[in-house]
């Protein structure tokens, strides 16, 4: 694939992506707001409580689609259906014992839940069926794996993935305006939650249809499989990610079910909006790097080793700006918006929000770093970091929860991030990723100096923030997250100007750009040759 390609298909990406994650963002703060009235947030903390159960009994899914995903880079790039079609069957086949597995140890997990929820018992008060719920919830995990959702794979692998995007305005914006409708004229948690698996099962379908439509090829009966060796190394593989997978769920997965455990369901509902603002921001910046995965993976299979180091630094770059700005925002704005949203009783007061701030700044760079691992085939090295990082995240979140409360909680997740995904991530990276080209020291330094940059913005920011254009509600927090939207990128890109990764972006940005200009100027000239023709006629 031509570098001009990767560079568009990149772009149409990023753009549909983060479009998308803006009207989810914008549709979310409504639904939530009405979920808070219509119910309370102890249906917050059940709600956020089960999702992050569930989303640990996705790990029964192995790392299948990262293992996968990389294999399909090279058939794509060569233009091998048949070694597509091949792995598509394997796919296939593999997701429906994996939603098989993840429905029996649902089902298994039930006679747990009064031991996962101190407040159990007072659950009937609420009128909540937990069992029935959860059951719900386990149908809609098990959903994605048993209704074609491996096609939409394709989609991402081949750069095609803002087509999905496009899909998917629709659909959240019909999902979102049904569930507000539940809301406000039944009040039930029950058919709310029916509502969201409703329409988890048609997001599965109608992207399944499109990446049939688009690729038939890809679909067709294969008589031949995967040769016994090569599932035996794809496993391997599997195996690797599955652990790099657990390690990413256990992170925030844990932090409900250690808090409903010790501090019980209302602090959980408390920290599940601030867990909207992680979430919303994580997925938001997180399409950028979907978005662009496949172009690095098809620039892993043919570039020259200095070129793809070139890339990644242009990648670190683009994330020490997006989640620096993330971060000090959330530092900056989040008790603010909470505040003026809900009420001064649904805040939690600091340093929660900046040991947050700090927590999505540290996920960015191990995001970065690990996508290179999985585009590289590198995740085949140092395979048990994960279960290092999953160790220490426990452990310091069940000892310091006991000590601070919910900040030790945060702080054993940042310290997990530290010690394993930042530090030993990066060193296998380097090592062979890049072969050895660069020494680790040369990340560390240069991220060095980017935090402390970033942490003299913040600050600056945050004491902006606090003492001036107070006390207007909405109005004061707009121009507060503007404050911090313009002085962190533009402080960088000020700074770092003369640096090889900042100029690379901004000609990235400026190249469609001039493109569309171009384009109205050939337009408008041609308008104005035609209108000079006409005249010289008559």
């Amino acid at each position: 694939m031509k570098k001009e390609s990767r560079v568009r298909n990149s772009f149409l990406n990023v753009i549909t992506s983060i479009g998308s994650q803006v009207l989810i963002m914008v549709l979310k703060f409504v639904t939530r707001t009405i979920f808070i009235s219509a119910l309370g947030k102890e249906y917050l903390g059940i709600n956020g409580l089960f999702a992050d159960i569930l989303s640990m009994l996705s790990l029964a899914e192995l790392g299948v689609d990262a293992a996968i995903t990389y294999q399909l880079y090279k058939p794509l790039a060569e233009h091998d259906d048949k070694r597509v079609r091949i792995l598509m069957k394997f796919y296939k086949q593999a997701y429906r014992v994996i939603g098989a597995v993840i429905l029996l140890l649902g089902l298994a997990l039930i006679p747990l839940l009064p031991v996962l929820i101190r407040d159990y018992e007072s659950l009937a008060a609420l009128h909540i069926n937990a069992v029935l719920v959860f059951i719900m919830f386990l149908l809609q995990s098990v959903s994605s794996y048993w209704f074609f959702a491996y096609r939409s794979t394709i989609m991402g692998a081949n750069q095609k993935k803002y087509v999905l995007e496009i899909a998917d305005y629709a659909i959240t914006i019909v999902s979102n305006a049904t569930q507000i409708l539940v809301l406000i004229f039944f009040k039930n948690f029950i058919a709310y939650t029916a509502t969201v698996l409703c329409f988890s099962v048609i997001t599965n379908l109608v992207n399944a249809t499109i990446a049939q439509r688009y690729y038939p090829q890809f679909f067709e009966k294969e008589k031949d499989s995967l040769k016994k060796e090569e599932i035996l190394m794809l496993f391997k593989d599997c195996g690797s990610v599955f652990l790099y997978r657990m390690n990413s769920v256990v992170l925030k997965a844990t932090d409900n079910i250690v808090l409903s455990s010790f501090l019980g369901l209302g602090i959980v509902g408390l920290y599940s909006n601030y867990l909207l603002f992680y979430t919303i921001i994580r997925n938001l910046l997180n399409q950028v790097y979907n978005s662009v995965r496949a172009s690095l993976g098809n620039l892993f299979v043919d570039a020259d080793m200095e070129k793809k180091y070139k890339m990644f630094r242009v990648m670190n770059f683009l994330t020490v700006v997006l989640y620096g700005t993330a971060a000090v925002g959330i530092t900056t704005c989040a008790d603010e918006f909470i505040s003026v949203w809900i009420s001064d009783s649904y805040v939690i007061a600091q340093p929660f929000a900046l040991l947050v701030g700090v927590e999505i700044y540290l996920l960015g760079l191990a995001n970065n770093v690990y996508q290179i691992r999985s585009v590289s085939g590198a995740f085949r090295y140092m395979w048990y970091r994960p279960l290092i990082g999953i160790v220490v995240n426990i452990v310091l979140s069940v000892v310091l929860v006991q000590v601070w409360g919910i900040y030790g909680v945060l702080i054993g997740t940042i310290a997990s991030l530290l010690s394993t995904n930042i530090i030993m991530d990066t060193h296998v990276v380097y090592k062979y990723s890049f072969l050895g080209i660069k020494h680790p020291a040369d990340y560390y330094l240069r991220n060095g100096l980017y935090l402390i940059v970033l942490a003299a913005v913040g600050a600056a920011d945050y004491w902006a923030c606090r003492h001036f254009f107070t006390g207007h509600g909405w109005f004061s927090l707009i121009v507060h997250i503007l404050i911090v939207a313009v002085t962190v990128p533009s402080v960088f890109i000020l700074l770092f100007w003369k640096s090889d990764s900042c100029r690379y972006l901004v000609q990235v940005v400026k190249r469609p750009i001039n493109k569309l200009i171009g384009k109205r100027g050939k337009k408008r000239a041609n308008e104005e040759h035609s209108e000079d023709s006409t005249s010289s006629e008559e």
